[in-house]
């Protein structure tokens, strides 16, 4: 079972009741062998409902595009394309300095058969673009921390890089080692149903509420557009109405049969794309790009997919009706009364609808540095905020920068926080997940970054 969820941190940001029903937590990953990767936490909740500002904050313009879109070393600032990240030349000179280097050896997946290669998901020019509208536009009068001002040229540079370095360890660990962006069906237990979309391991994506949350979608239809990759992988997520689905000819319920072998693997032939339809109608073993073997087999087995559109997205999984509505509030086309809540002034993506489309994070063509904003959103609300016990993330990584960086305990305290949900594991949920690969990602970044 998943730990708390991102609906904590997000609390943070807004005036929302959750359910005593836990939703699940941003960032629970499959494994290439199908099995769950991890549990995520947030932050404590703040109390007073408000989103942190400054009661004279100015709203920025409305955020423009830039066209053509920009490319290289340049991220787009309001419809141009310019060099600058953070705006601080330390710090933009090493996340823009050698960008194929990042693509190369920190964006990169595992394969099935055991080798490596850069993303086709994840690409370093969407992180910066990320990186920049988090920082400079944020979300309201919060923002994506980035240093102390105040610092030497040296300690704030290497202050904002760790802070960088910390996110992109946990999220190669969590998503990008498997290229994955739409939360796999890593559940074996109900033989791979097709109603894991709904929730894995016994729970109910959809019922996890709050007063933000999405409405319900019982008439919605989408397919998500990452899988996993070994023989035989599961297709990918999907929800449909029962009666789509009947006149589809698939019938309601069903499983991913992975043993069926696909020969001659038409799949995997030069320059096959799968059908544009939804995954439920395309020809047997041409489900997805290199299907070797697996189908759907229409049993009625596991239930309905009516209204289970709301599985993970993102680089730290966005999960569940309550969390895409507190995204869509802050940072899309928002859903809410706003005699209730009020509508931030130029969000950085009004014109996408979070609840409307959740699937927007891992596909959308405009805006591909979503599947980093949605999880840059969790981790300045749920680690950049984190403080417990007397210990507080921020005051730990100045501590780290001033010591030299080279002890493993800032590291480990910042994987505790996002795997397990407190700064000094084992906690109530057990040990960190892939401890030790966390430490070395972190080592790997470091050192590109020429921190070490």
């Amino acid at each position: 079972m998943r730990a708390l969820s991102i609906l904590t941190a997000l609390c943070l940001l807004s005036a929302c009741e959750p359910s005593t029903t836990a939703p699940p937590s941003d960032g629970d990953a499959p494994d290439l062998d199908g099995g769950a990767a991890s549990l995520d936490a947030g932050a404590p909740v703040r109390t007073d409902g408000g989103l942190p500002s400054s009661p004279d904050a100015a709203a920025p313009p409305p955020p423009v595009a830039c066209s053509p879109a920009c490319e290289g070393g340049a991220v787009c600032v309001a419809g141009t394309c310019e060099a600058t990240v953070a705006g601080f030349g330390a710090i933009d000179a090493v996340l823009l300095g050698e960008a194929a280097r990042f693509d190369d050896e920190i964006l990169i997946s595992e394969q099935p058969d055991g080798s490596w290669r850069p993303s086709r998901i994840y690409r370093w020019h969407d992180f910066l673009q990320a990186v920049h509208d988090m920082h400079e536009r944020g979300v309201g009068d919060f923002r994506l921390w980035l240093g102390d001002e105040g610092a030497s040229e040296e300690v704030r540079a290497a202050q904002g890089l760790v802070h960088l370095a910390a996110f992109l360890a946990q999220s190669m660990k969590e998503t990008i080692r498997y290229d994955a962006c739409d939360e796999n069906n890593w559940d074996s237990t109900t033989g791979y149903a097709v109603s894991n979309a709904c929730g894995q391991l016994g729970q109910r994506y959809e019922d996890y509420d709050c007063e933000m949350a999405c409405a319900r979608s019982p008439g919605a239809a989408m397919t998500a557009v990452t899988h996993a990759a070994w023989y035989g992988a599961p297709g990918p997520f999907f929800c449909a109405p029962d009666a789509t689905l009947t006149a589809a000819g698939a019938g309601v319920g069903g499983r991913w049969d992975y043993a069926h072998d696909c020969w001659p693997y038409p799949a995997t032939e030069a320059g096959f794309t799968p059908h544009d339809g939804p995954a439920w109608s395309r020809p047997e073993c041409e489900v997805y790009e290199g299907q070797r073997a697996g189908r759907y087999v229409w049993d009625g087995s596991g239930g309905s997919v009516e209204g289970c559109c709301w599985w993970g997205r993102g680089v730290i999984q966005t999960t569940g009706r309550c969390n895409f509505g507190i995204l869509n509030h802050h940072l899309g086309r928002s859903h809410l009364d706003p005699a209730r809540f009020a509508h931030p002034a130029a969000p950085l993506y009004g014109d996408v609808d979070f609840c409307e489309d959740p699937e927007a994070i891992c596909a959308s063509a405009a805006h591909p540095e979503l599947k980093w904003v949605a999880g840059l959103f969790y981790w300045m609300s749920s680690v950049q905020t984190y403080e417990a016990d007397g210990w507080a993330y921020l005051d730990a990584l100045r501590a780290f920068v001033d010591g030299g960086l080279v002890d493993d305990g800032f590291i480990d305290a910042a994987s505790g926080i996002v795997n397990r949900g407190c700064h000094a594991p084992p906690c109530a949920t057990g040990p960190v997940d892939g401890a030790d690969e966390r430490r070395a990602n972190f080592d790997r970044v470091l050192q590109v970054m020429g921190l070490r």
